[in-house]
C-alpha cells in the first residue's frame, strides 16, 4: 500500500471499547494489561509495517481523551517506539486545543475545529504550548508529505512507485526547526 505512495495508518489508538457513548467512555487499563494486550498490535504497526499515521480513538483511556493522553501519543508511541509519522484524531475526537497540542496529537481530523491559529497561537503566546511543539508537528506532517511524494504528486495521476517510507529520509534532524527544514 504505502508503495504506491498511501500512507497506512494504524487505528484505534487505544482502548476503543465501545461505540455506545464513545466521546465520553473511559477504558480504565492496568499497566500490564496495557503491555500485554493493548499495545503489541501498535507497536509492531509502528516497527514492523512502518505504518506512516497513527490515528486516536475518541474515547478516554485512564481518564484522559487519547487526543490529549501525553503518556500514550508522546511518551510511548513517539519517544519509546521512535515512532516518527503523524498522530492523528479521528473525525470530530479533538476536544481541547491546548490538551491536543500538549497531548501530542499532530492533525486533527477532518475540520481543524481546535488545531488551528486561532486557538493556538494566543496558547502559545501564553507559554501554554511551547514552539517547539508546534515545530515538532509540522515536521512530522511535512516528513509524511515528503516521504511519499504528494507534493510531485499533485502533478501525476498515479503516485509513484519510489516514494514508500523506507525509499525516501527526511534529511532535518529531530531538533531542527521546522521553517529550516
Amino acid at each position: 500500500m504505502q508503495s504506491q505512495g498511501v500512507a497506512s495508518t494504524v487505528n484505534h489508538y487505544l482502548g476503543n471499547n465501545s461505540e455506545f457513548d464513545r466521546h465520553n467512555t473511559d477504558s480504565v487499563i492496568d499497566e500490564r494489561t496495557m503491555r500485554e494486550i493493548y499495545l503489541p498490535i501498535f507497536e509492531a504497526a509502528v516497527k514492523e509495517a512502518n505504518v506512516a499515521a497513527i490515528m486516536d480513538s475518541y474515547n478516554l483511556t485512564n481518564g484522559e481523551h487519547m487526543t490529549q493522553n501525553s503518556r500514550m501519543n508522546n511518551d510511548i508511541a513517539k519517544k519509546e517506539w521512535g515512532f516518527q509519522g503523524v498522530i492523528m484524531s479521528d473525525w470530530d475526537a479533538t476536544y481541547d486545543a491546548v490538551g491536543a497540542a500538549n497531548g501530542g496529537l499532530d492533525l486533527e481530523m477532518r475540520s481543524g475545529k481546535f488545531l488551528n491559529r486561532e486557538k493556538l497561537l494566543p496558547a502559545i503566546k501564553a507559554g501554554q504550548v511551547s514552539e517547539e511543539t508546534i515545530n515538532d508537528k509540522v515536521r512530522r506532517i511535512l516528513r509524511t508529505e515528503l516521504e511519499f511524494g504528494w507534493p510531485a504528486a499533485t502533478n501525476r495521476t498515479s503516485p509513484s512507485p519510489a516514494s514508500t517510507r523506507k525509499a525516501v529520509k527526511f534529511r532535518c534532524g529531530p531538533r531542527a526547526k521546522a521553517s529550516s527544514c
